[in-house]
């Protein structure tokens, strides 16, 4: 794992725009080493400087669009049912203005708000084994 260096501006900056955001925020490197994290990422044990893609099951990570978003030095959005999460994320992959090796990236959970048919039924009651909403 190669060791990354932000400056404390980056940081600084990082945490006055993330810490007050009520769902988990990284501040990630292109080598995907998580350089910083939010107070809620803080609360809900996000580490740092290691790979995120290397957290949970390789799976989770399919959708990323962090390539995609460096590429084009702009915002990308996925907006879905993730079974892993038992939720309905809005995500998002930021890239830092002016630097093509960082971005942000966040999933804010709008399940209480999803149109109803973005959220599975139960399973229980459909008698499937696919996700973990039941």
């Amino acid at each position: 794992m190669a060791a990354h260096e932000i400056s404390a501006e980056t940081r600084s900056n990082f945490h006055l725009f993330c810490d007050n955001f009520p769902f988990p925020v990284m501040l990630v490197h292109k080598d995907r080493t998580i350089l910083a994290v939010n107070k809620a990422g803080e609360a809900v044990g996000y580490p740092t400087g290691i790979r995120c893609v290397d957290m949970g099951e390789k799976e989770h990570h399919k959708g990323c669009q962090a390539n995609q978003a460096l590429a084009e030095q702009t915002a990308k959005r996925v907006v879905g049912w993730f079974d892993f999460a038992g939720a309905v994320l809005d995500s998002y992959w930021i890239p830092l203005a002016g630097r093509n090796d960082l971005y942000l990236h966040f999933a804010a959970d709008i399940t209480e708000w999803a149109k109803a048919e973005m959220v599975p039924k139960t399973c229980a009651a459909a008698g499937c084994s696919t996700c973990n909403c039941g």
